[in-house]
């Protein structure tokens, strides 16, 4: 006889991916609950910029799911479940030097060939943005991208009334056998039918075969000045350079320059290979807020209230990893996403969702989320051995 379960899922992690997920599960009508250490969005979903952007993926798997993910989002803003959460601005794309360029032009391919809803409105130079400085040499407009910050996308998906919080509590353990899984929460055991593992860099803890990689960036905070004066985010292409090639690839520094709604300013980030929460690189900082001074002068204006290194989970092969345990089809990780965890987290969601209902993806989807799957790498040598 099968044991009496306490939720139909747990999901592990109350980040944007586990919020997702749980409410894609909850509004199919099952019982959901969500275990988090700490609480909702109290990792690097609440650190995020919150930029919802298919220009910042890398070409192929990631870009592709990016778009889907961006229109899926604007889906469920319009339904008026993201719609406190998500709204549409410009993105701007600047450069300057050999390495640059040529990275804004890769960029340019690459929204051709997806077809998708982001579109360069214009390319040129400085006098493209108001307020532009002299550290732009060439200036990239586009259009179709969103913004999200991860701690109202958070409250929103875990708003069902069919979810049950669980924090602060840690899972020390877990046993899948054929009709569940025995979940040990911090001494409190549960019985569930799935377990969905969306720890972020906590993964290594329950999945130590998993490369899932601490990768930090320092992160500058500013006072509110008027609300509006930059409409979107200002990106220098040495972070499409640390993105898709790799973190130490870009010759200048990746700054990325965001308007927050309450007229602050988020700076960052730089993609460093710790991960200490506590370690300020003020060398970092100083590299970053020079660039991004050069690039937008109105910030000499405003003072740092702020600066803290956020911390990221990446993988050793640049993909996230999705889709269930080998060998334990009632195990489920969503993780390892670096930062792009805002802009996929809709469509991920969904498709997890239909995983732990024994759906397959979409046929549009199958592919790409079949090269995320957690069976590209080898327990027992902890290797990707695709």
């Amino acid at each position: 006889m099968a044991k009496a379960q306490d939720h139909d899922v747990l999901i592990a992690g109350a980040g944007i991916v586990g919020a997702s997920v749980a409410w894609h599960l909850a509004e199919a009508g099952l019982k959901v609950a969500v275990a988090d250490a700490t609480g909702p969005a109290a990792a690097a979903s609440g650190a995020s910029d919150g930029a919802v952007s298919v220009a910042s993926k890398k070409p192929g798997v990631m870009a592709r799911l990016a778009t889907g993910s961006l229109l899926y989002t604007r889906e469920l803003a319009a339904r008026g479940l993201l719609g406190p959460a998500y709204a549409a601005r410009p993105s701007y794309v600047f450069g300057a030097g050999e390495d640059e360029m040529a990275a804004i032009d890769a960029l340019i391919a690459k929204l051709a060939a997806l077809a998708g809803p982001v579109r360069v409105c214009a390319d040129g130079g400085p006098k493209l943005l108001p307020g532009a400085g002299a550290g732009i040499e060439r200036l990239v407009v586009l259009a179709g991208e969103g913004h999200m910050p991860g701690h109202k996308a958070v409250r929103a998906y875990l708003a069902h009334p069919r979810i049950t919080p669980l924090w602060p509590a840690r899972i020390n353990a877990f046993a899948a056998d054929d009709s569940g899984v025995e979940v040990d929460l911090g001494g409190k055991p549960l019985r569930v039918g799935v377990l969905v593992a969306a720890l972020g860099t906590s993964t290594p803890a329950l999945f130590p075969w998993l490369p899932v990689l601490p990768r930090a960036g320092q992160l500058i905070v500013t006072d509110a000045g008027p609300v509006g004066a930059l409409p979107g985010s200002l990106t220098a292409a040495a972070y499409l350079l640390a993105k898709t090639e790799g973190p130490g690839r870009e010759a200048l520094p990746p700054v990325v320059i965001d308007p927050l709604g309450t007229g602050q300013f988020l700076i960052g980030s730089s993609r460093e290979e710790h991960a200490d929460p506590t370690r300020v690189d003020f060398a970092t900082l100083r590299h970053l807020l020079a660039r991004a001074a050069a690039a937008y002068p109105a910030l000499t204006e405003r003072r740092v209230i702020r600066a803290f290194a956020g911390i990221r989970a990446a993988v050793s092969d640049g993909l996230p990893i999705v889709g269930p345990m080998p060998g334990s089809p009632r195990v489920i990780v969503a993780t390892g996403f670096e930062g792009d965890g805002i802009c996929l987290s809709a469509l991920i969601g969904r498709e997890v969702a239909g995983m732990v209902r024994g759906a397959s993806p979409g046929a549009e989807w199958a592919a790409d989320i079949a090269a995320l799957a957690p069976a590209r790498f080898d327990p027992a040598r902890q290797e990707c051995v695709a």
